[in-house]
């Protein structure tokens, strides 16, 4: 007869971020890489532009700079800096994970599903080279299903 025990308490952690360089030749080369980039045929700069024009108007304005700067000018945050210009004066916009799925789709013209895979591997590729606050930061400003999408898996 099997015994009875409890279960495990869940103190889990996230997983520790990746000691991953911020140049962005670098980070091109992942998404680059990347199963789901090749599959649909995406190019890692188009795809990032895409997530990062999307990330841009979703953002506040004072974290959209905080993420520019910790990603760097010359680095990955210089394609969030390109789509920062493109977001206009307004302020962040609201708006559900279906829209911003489809906003990153029509951007780089594929089907919704295909432009969730494209998304989850930027938003990993990007999220392993911010520090926790950062990634709690930008996660605190996006729907809830797509905020469990960019934190750390614990």
């Amino acid at each position: 007869m099997a015994e009875y025990t409890e279960p495990p308490i869940n103190n889990a952690t996230p997983v520790k971020e990746r000691d991953e360089p911020l140049d962005l030749q670098g980070f091109l080369d992942e998404l680059g890489n990347s199963r789901e980039f090749q599959v649909n045929g995406v190019e890692a700069r188009q795809g990032a532009e895409a997530v990062f024009c999307t990330l841009a108007r979703r953002l506040s304005d004072g974290e959209d700079v905080k993420l520019f700067r910790i990603l760097g000018k010359d680095g990955i945050g210089a394609i969030l800096g390109t789509c920062a210009i493109h977001r206009g004066p307004s302020h962040a916009r609201r708006m559900d994970r279906a829209e911003f799925i489809t906003d990153v789709a029509d951007h780089l013209r594929i089907p919704g599903d295909q432009a969730l895979r494209v998304l989850t591997t930027v938003f990993t590729a990007v999220r392993d080279r911010l520090p926790e606050d950062e990634v709690a930061a930008v996660a605190s400003q996006l729907p809830a299903d797509l905020a469990d999408l960019f934190r750390r898996p614990v």
